[in-house]
């Protein structure tokens, strides 16, 4: 009895690898999008401290150099705020264009595993008949001898 051999399995041995990369490729690029969402609600808390810091306390005044260096501070958190939104617009579009590669190697995958389970499943079928007519061609002669012919095949 030979073993079952699937003629695809490099091409499926590559496609799983190809998986594994664009699952890690994915898993990068959901870091990214958490790390840039993390440092985004950091800014913009620091955004509200900084803004709440400037409101004067009773009893006290703000003196001019202090309002024009908290608001050219708080100009350079608010673009920092806008330069970390479009860093994270393009990770997202990044996670989306990984994740959608990440679909297509899937289905990939799963079509040579599907198409290696038949091949195997036809096999299997093909090695039954084969001993069935093995074993009936081996009763035959047998029961041939059995019956005492006077040649044996």
């Amino acid at each position: 009895m030979t073993a079952f051999k699937f003629r695809l399995e490099k091409v499926l041995k590559h496609r799983r690898r190809v998986v594994d990369e664009h699952s890690r490729d994915v898993a990068r690029a959901d870091r990214r999008v958490a790390a840039l969402s993390r440092r985004i609600a950091e800014l913009d808390q620091d955004i509200v401290r900084h803004t709440h810091s400037m409101i004067p306390r009773e009893g006290h005044a703000l003196h001019a150099r202090d309002l024009i260096g908290g608001t050219s501070w708080q100009d350079h958190l608010h673009h920092m705020r806008e330069d970390l939104d479009g860093r994270l617009q393009t990770a997202v579009k990044d996670l989306a264009r990984y994740r959608s590669r990440l679909t297509g190697s899937w289905r990939d995958l799963e079509v040579l595993s599907g198409l290696k389970d038949r091949q195997k499943d036809n096999w299997r079928v093909a090695q039954d008949r084969r001993e069935r007519r093995e074993m009936d061609e081996i009763g035959q002669i047998r029961a041939f001898r059995h019956r005492g012919a006077k040649y044996s095949l």
